[in-house]
């Protein structure tokens, strides 16, 4: 155990390696179980007697430790000291090591810096969160810690590669299982020692390399860069998906309440709603041409000119009742372009109080497998300005195949915005595929609710919250990756 003194830490002390003869540095050696040695890499354990021998040689470390043994520094308002470095690898997966710091604290005891790829996370046992003995495991690859739920990352049983420092008890003699669990940035392992079946949990946070480098002094150039994401790695897009998705709330409430005061101080109101019946322009007039007569004493030229009067009063008979029958719509033709153009009307004045308002034109006719068009314009009675444009009404239906079908609809829409105040009327021209389309209803109503504006502004208020999500949800799905455990299997293996 090691030695805890509430005022310092204790004196640091030397002995001599048994192998190499070379002095070893000890930071705490009243405490001290297992040492190894830098220069030969010896693992030593003392005796009863005090003595140290060698027990076992090590391979030397692959990498230079970035925080070197004895280096002191204050870390989170705990003051720590390096007192050994480990080097260790999956036993199943060689290609994942990683690399462990142990922390000596003189009044809570150890604590850990394991990096993995870059990443780093600051790890500690029950003498730093007394409450880590209440986790428990589930049965669904998760672990509780505090009520909150974590979820399984990793299962592995870690294998010591190498180490240089001191320890206070036999690391070497351990065969460690392990399970890890995450709650980004905070990292929960459960480990198990399958000699002595004693079970212990650990509580890690991320942390930035810069953080450690401040804490104990350490050029920030000499940290490993990152490589991929760590299993406990904070997610800035989620970070900023939570934020985007307040703002965006927030927004989309203050919005709504503004339209509905804007409905409240201005309702909608209908200003025109009236059916108008449809008649077809009657077709022109002959406008053959017709020989001049002259009139002499001649007496040829009088009987000529008899029969002249004749045939014009015999085609003027013909036209009128040409035009009587084409205004009842008996033998009625269409025109080149296989239109009935039907006659314009305009309706009667309203008035708009106050302005700028949107306004709305609503068509209906029962059109039945045909169509109805007509331009409209909404005049200015003011100035004459007007607001022109063309609607189209068509309704198609049938059976095919034993199966009903339908097209279009007897209803359609326009929309105008900011028309101002004052005092208008509609102008309207109607044609059609049909002469039997018979009837045309138009409501004019001011002040109504830009539902498609809505939408749009809801849209846009949404954009950026989905784009932090997708990018939250591509990190997240990075993350795990790297785990067996992954929720995301079927983003993983697209």
């Amino acid at each position: 155990m090691a030695t805890l003194n509430p005022k310092a830490f204790p004196f640091s002390d030397s002995i001599t390696c048994p192998n190499c003869h070379k002095p070893i540095t000890l930071y705490d050696h009243i405490a001290c179980e297992a040492a190894a040695c830098p220069s030969c890499y010896s693992y030593l354990l003392f005796g009863t007697d005090g003595k140290s021998y060698v027990k076992d040689r090590l391979v030397s470390i692959q990498n230079k430790p970035v925080l070197p043994i004895g280096t002191e520094g204050l870390l989170r308002d705990v003051e720590y000291k390096v007192i050994a470095y480990i080097e260790k690898k999956e036993a199943a997966y060689n290609q994942y090591q990683w690399r462990e710091y142990m922390l000596y604290n003189y009044a809570k005891g150890y604590a850990f810096l394991a990096e993995f790829d870059g990443h780093w996370s600051l790890i500690a046992g029950k003498s730093f969160f007394p409450d880590l003995e209440k986790s428990k495991k589930s049965l669904e690859n998760t672990a509780l810690y505090q009520g909150l739920e974590f979820n399984l990352f990793n299962s592995y049983r870690p294998v010591i590669h190498s180490l240089i420092g001191e320890f206070d008890w036999d690391i070497r003699d351990e065969r460690i299982k392990a399970r890890e669990y995450i709650r980004p940035p905070f990292l929960l392992t459960w480990e198990q020692n399958q000699r002595t079946q004693q079970e212990d949990w650990y509580l890690g946070e991320y942390i930035e390399e810069r953080e450690i480098a401040a804490a104990f002094k350490i050029p920030l150039g000499n940290f490993p860069s990152k490589v991929g994401i760590g299993a406990n790695q904070a997610s800035k897009h989620r970070a900023r998906w939570n934020g985007a998705l307040m703002i965006s709330g927030i927004a989309i409430i203050a919005f709504l309440l503004i339209q509905l005061w804007v409905g409240y101080l201005r309702p909608e109101t209908v200003l025109l709603e009236h059916s108008y019946s449809l008649d077809l322009r009657p077709r022109p007039a002959d406008t053959a041409k017709r020989k001049s007569v002259m009139v002499t004493g001649d007496h040829k030229t009088t009987d000529s000119t008899a029969t002249a009067i004749g045939n014009i009063l015999q085609d003027s008979a013909k036209a009128i009742d040409s035009f009587a029958r084409d205004t009842a719509g008996a033998n009625v033709k269409p025109d080149s372009a296989g239109n009935f153009e039907f006659k314009s009307f305009k309706t009667p004045t309203f008035k708009i109080e106050d302005g700028p308002v949107p306004l709305e034109i609503e068509l209906s006719s029962q059109v039945d497998n045909n169509w109805l068009s007509t331009t409209i314009e909404l005049v200015s009675e003011k100035d004459n300005q007007t607001w022109s444009l063309t609607k189209d009404i068509e309704y198609y239906h049938g059976v095919e195949d034993g199966e009903s079908w339908s097209e279009g609809g007897l209803h359609e829409t326009v929309l105008l915005s900011e028309i101002p105040p004052g005092k208008y009327h509609v102008n309207m021209y109607p044609y059609s595929g049909s002469s039997l389309v018979n009837s045309l209803d138009v409501k004019v109503t001011e002040s109504v609710t830009l539902w498609r504006n809505i939408l749009i502004t809801f849209l846009i208020l949404c954009l950026y919250p989905l784009y932090c999500w997708y990018r939250a949800r591509r990190f997240e799905v990075n993350r795990w990756m790297n785990s067996d455990f992954s929720p995301y299997q079927k983003d993983d293996d697209e």
